[in-house]
């Protein structure tokens, strides 16, 4: 029974620790697990669920601002346009801290279909991914 136990937290530690992807070239650390290509929320919920995310033994995830979330993307690839390394991705438009202007009903977003920058309502429904690391 002991050994059964022990495979499984052995299992169990080795998912926890796939779920993220340190980007090489900038040092910041992604959500990589399946709620990244499957949570949608509004701007306002999008910077809630970040700041209450606790992943990977960690706990200072943020909404990234539109030059990290632009950081990641790969525009030779599109379907998703992201960088290699991620594994739970999608074709989706993906929330950004960046407010359009400042104090305005609308925030950056990057599509990543193809890998362009848009703004949306805050609230609208988008996918979010969240960062730590540097600002």
């Amino acid at each position: 029974m002991t050994r059964l136990i022990l495979l499984i937290m052995i299992g169990f530690s080795a998912v926890y620790a796939n779920d993220t992807f340190v980007d090489s070239t900038t040092g910041l650390e992604w959500q990589d697990n399946y709620a990244s290509k499957s949570v949608e929320k509004s701007w306002y919920d999008a910077k809630s669920y970040c700041r209450d995310l606790e992943l990977s033994g960690h706990s200072d995830w943020r909404l990234p601002t539109i030059k990290e979330l632009q950081s990641i993307v790969d525009i030779s690839k599109n379907k998703p346009a992201i960088k290699d390394g991620f594994k739970n991705v999608a074709s989706h438009y993906c929330w950004s801290s960046s407010e359009y202007a400042d104090g305005t009903s609308d925030a950056w977003i990057v599509d990543f279909n193809n890998g362009n920058t848009y703004w949306s309502l805050k609230s609208d429904k988008l996918f979010v991914r969240c960062v730590r690391g540097r600002q």
